[in-house]
């Protein structure tokens, strides 16, 4: 008890709060996120709108308290503390449910839970799947008043994270292994950082393997047990061949800063690929990649090529080739994501666009 009342003598600071894209609406809801894509500050910004009496905010990855301890004590300090009215609990694991049951029979008028895994769940909750900052939602949390067309450098800069967007560039990489290091076992993190060797290709979980096993005892299924957790912690997104399931996934991480924060070895066309998958998979439909294509989305009958640099022309003429196969796929739009270049042309009904990152990921 002394631990609970420590906790809600001690409410989070009222940090400044900048709207994103998702908000909490549902009096119960289970916020799921991956590290750094800003759970807390969402729930911090929630907490805000009560007088701090009304509340009660617990981390259960908080290394001073003792999580079994403080959920099975919960119940009865909330009885005794009736004046608190919302309880928010971070850092949730599907291991504490069963301490769940005796809190959610209480007369709370709101219940906010955070969880770091995609495969969370609470019965009776509303789910909030917090994605990371996305480019337009970067603009808002980045303050510096710069010129607007330098605004993407300061993106591949800071990534996508929010806390990384008030850090000056030269401290974002510690903060992030920091983050990593807090939420991740040595093994998830070995596997992680090979990952980096894999960014916008072709995933071989043979060769993280056959890598990791000359410096550590590790299994093979140990490998595809950790990439599965990150993926499933939302620290790496795996896309599929189209029409070839069976075939190797590509592999992006969900906050494309992470390769920075991982090795110092420099690739900007891949980092560039990377970037331009996180604000497609926004839209929470299925990507898939293709021989010629870097991204395929179906539902929208649009694909995605990658061409930081390569001017309209060259475009156009690569696109004159996969017209063909465009058409067989059902895709009415091609858009190349290029740096600064631009055009457009189209051939029987088939779009063809260049677009700079900016404008595009703006206009989406």
């Amino acid at each position: 008890m002394q631990t609970l009342n420590a906790l809600y003598q001690s409410p989070p600071k009222n940090v400044k709060f900048i709207n994103r894209k998702f908000e909490i609406t549902a009096p119960k809801t289970l916020i799921k996120g991956g590290i750094g894509s800003g759970k807390t500050s969402l729930i911090a910004g929630f907490l805000s709108a009560f007088e701090s009496k009304e509340f009660l905010y617990v981390n259960l990855g908080d290394l001073r308290i003792d999580a079994d301890d403080i959920l099975s004590n919960l119940p009865e300090f909330l009885r005794q503390n009736p004046q608190i009215k919302t309880l928010a609990i971070d850092d949730f694991e599907q291991r504490f449910w069963d301490k769940f049951e005796p809190i959610l029979e209480l007369n709370l008028q709101n219940f906010i839970v955070a969880s770091r895994f995609k495969d969370a769940n609470l019965s009776g909750f509303s789910e909030l799947n917090l994605d990371f900052l996305d480019y337009e939602e970067f603009i808002a949390f980045f303050s510096k008043k710069i010129d607007p067309e330098t605004l993407f450098s300061h993106f591949l800069l800071h990534g996508r994270s929010p806390a990384s967007a008030f850090c000056d560039p030269e401290n974002v990489a510690v903060n992030l292994q920091t983050a990593l290091k807090s939420s991740l076992s040595a093994t998830q993190l070995a596997v992680l950082k090979e990952c980096v060797k894999a960014q916008a290709q072709n995933v071989s979980v043979f060769e993280i393997f056959s890598t990791l096993k000359s410096t550590r005892k590790i299994s093979k299924d140990s490998v595809y047990g950790a990439l599965s957790e990150l993926e499933n912690m939302s620290a790496v997104s795996l896309v599929e061949k189209f029409n070839e399931p069976n075939a190797a996934k590509r592999l992006y991480f969900n906050d494309f800063a992470f390769k920075s924060a991982l090795s110092l070895k420099k690739d900007f066309a891949k980092n560039f690929n990377n970037t331009i998958f996180c604000e497609l998979a926004k839209f929470n439909e299925q990507i898939f990649y293709t021989k010629e294509l870097d991204f395929f989305l179906p539902k929208r009958k649009l694909a995605i090529i990658c061409s930081p640099f390569s001017d309209a022309d060259l475009v156009f003429l690569k696109f004159k080739k996969l017209h063909a196969n465009l058409k067989i796929l059902g895709i009415n739009r091609l858009q190349a994501i290029s740096v600064a270049n631009s055009g457009k042309t189209s051939i029987e009904g088939i779009k063809c666009e260049v677009a700079p990152f900016s404008r595009w990921a703006l206009g989406i």
